[in-house]
């Protein structure tokens, strides 16, 4: 046997295991990202539900500082419970920028406030908004296939 025969079969049988290993790599990363997925979409509609709470249409502009913190707190519970593993990066960031918004806005309320219902209803909405975007984008859930 030659020595272009021994390349040519050293190059298929490097070929054929380099092919292997990179099938069976993206198959793995599939399986995970579907597992991945079926688990943010249990979890991301729970915070779904919650940030209904305020949201453009139809607008709940009778939301209470009381209710806010309540909120609050069940979105707490929930990132620690349940979607604080799952969720990415970008979501995580949304998720503390609505929740250090939200401790603003109460610690901001004080007695000598005319009404219990927030009056800063249109910044949060807009904050919860961006959040349920960012789950979305996390679900591909408004992509084209």
């Amino acid at each position: 046997m030659d020595a272009e025969s021994v390349k040519q079969i050293i190059a298929l049988l490097l070929g054929g295991f380099l092919g292997v290993v990179f099938k069976y790599w993206f198959d793995y990363r599939g399986m995970v990202y579907k597992e991945l997925w079926t688990k943010r979409y249990c979890t991301y509609k729970k915070m779904f539900l919650l940030t209904g709470i305020m949201s453009q249409y139809p607008n709940h502009s009778k939301v209470t500082y009381d209710e806010l913190f309540k909120r609050s707190e069940e979105m707490r519970d929930w990132f620690f419970a349940d979607g604080g593993l799952l969720v990415s990066t970008k979501t995580r960031n949304k998720y503390f920028k609505v929740q250090k918004n939200i401790q603003k806005v109460l610690e901001a309320a004080t007695a000598e406030r005319q009404s219990d219902i927030i009056v800063e209803y249109e910044g949060i909405m807009a904050l919860l908004s961006e959040l349920r975007r960012a789950m979305v984008d996390d679900l591909m859930s408004r992509n084209r296939l």
